[in-house]
């Protein structure tokens, strides 16, 4: 497989983001081919690209200059998922895509195949932000961020349940960025490679995955910590949001960000449903309050146990009988279950 990384004067997180891919390539145990492709650098970006020596990963870079008209992000993600497409040769390889400032967890490939090999052309990992990062932004800033988390995963689980679709159940989330991204060589070379606008390519390429009729997964248990810097690289990226979310009046309207109705039903948002930070714990208390009902009312999941009865009499014949009780388990009878089928076996009570 090959992990594609655009790169940007990122010197400051540059080296632990391929320590990170390179004990990942490690416990995964295949052979991974880091691709980075400094665009436009001039910090110690290019030292670092020169210096660094994995352990079990291999590292292919190139450094480049775009021309004024594609000097973003859909550009510079484009050229480095081509760089590592290009590297592969079967259709099952794998095409994978991080950021510089982010450090995949060390079970990040093999969790990918995993779902991969579950039948799905693609995978959207769930990002979380370093920690070290978070406490650096200050209280307040840790508390906004917190609610908007609280938020969003109280939303995941009712658009789940809204829109269930059966390759990607719950649980799971609905955040397609490109610190974590997954497709086939297969599928990369059928949708004609990443599409290139300014801001928002992640999710232009999910996208036009799925407009080509791939199954995209988005599981929780792939996931990657990145950086809550508030000077990004792109504009209009996850950094000017962080800074805004945290230097806004309390009053200011939530960028992308609506009340539950609104956010559950996209079609008919408008600026009058978009909450504040005033606003969002009352938010927060609706979903909740929504998750709570779903689950009161939920019919209980019952799983059929086959079980035998105990014989009155060891001559007794025995007859199969289906007993249903709540989540798969068995009373305390003693006996958890026998070989299939059972005819006229000896039963001691």
């Amino acid at each position: 497989m090959a992990v594609a990384i655009p790169v940007k004067n990122e010197d400051q997180y540059l080296g632990k983001c391929l320590d990170a891919l390179d004990r990942a390539a490690g416990r995964f145990g295949g052979k991974v081919v880091i691709v980075a492709i400094a665009n436009d650098c001039t910090d110690g970006t290019i030292e670092i690209l020169k210096t660094w020596r994995p352990s079990h990963a291999t590292l292919a870079w190139s450094a480049v200059s775009l021309l004024p008209g594609a000097r973003h992000a859909g550009w510079a993600r484009r050229l480095a998922l081509d760089a590592g497409a290009d590297l592969l040769t079967h259709h099952t390889d794998l095409l994978l895509s991080t950021d510089a400032d982010t450090n995949v967890a060390a079970d990040w490939i093999v969790r990918i195949v995993a779902h991969i090999d579950a039948g799905n052309d693609a995978v959207a990992g769930r990002a979380l932000t370093l920690k070290a990062d978070r406490a650096s932004l200050g209280a307040t800033a840790r508390r906004r961020l917190d609610q908007l988390g609280r938020y969003y995963t109280a939303l995941d689980y009712l658009r789940a349940r809204a829109a269930a679709e059966a390759h990607d159940p719950w649980p799971r989330h609905f955040y397609e960025g490109g610190a974590s991204i997954a497709v086939t060589h297969a599928m990369y070379r059928r949708i004609g490679g990443a599409p290139t606008p300014s801001v928002a390519e992640d999710r232009a390429l999910f996208d036009r995955i799925r407009a080509h009729g791939g199954q995209v997964r988005h599981p929780l248990n792939v996931r990657v910590f990145t950086s809550c810097r508030i000077s990004g690289r792109a504009p209009g990226g996850m950094a000017d949001a962080v800074a805004r979310w945290i230097d806004q009046p309390i009053d200011a309207p939530l960028h992308e960000t609506y009340a539950v109705a609104a956010a559950l039903d996209p079609a008919v948002a408008s600026p009058e449903d978009q909450l504040t930070f005033a606003t969002l714990p009352l938010a927060i208390r609706e979903a909740q309050s929504l998750i709570r009902l779903t689950r009161t009312f939920q019919p209980p999941e019952i799983e059929p146990v086959r079980l035998v009865p105990i014989a009155a009499n060891d001559r007794d014949a025995i007859i199969e009988r289906s007993v249903q009780f709540g989540n798969g388990l068995v009373p305390a009878f003693g006996i958890i279950g026998l070989a299939d089928p059972v005819d006229q076996h000896h039963i001691p009570a």
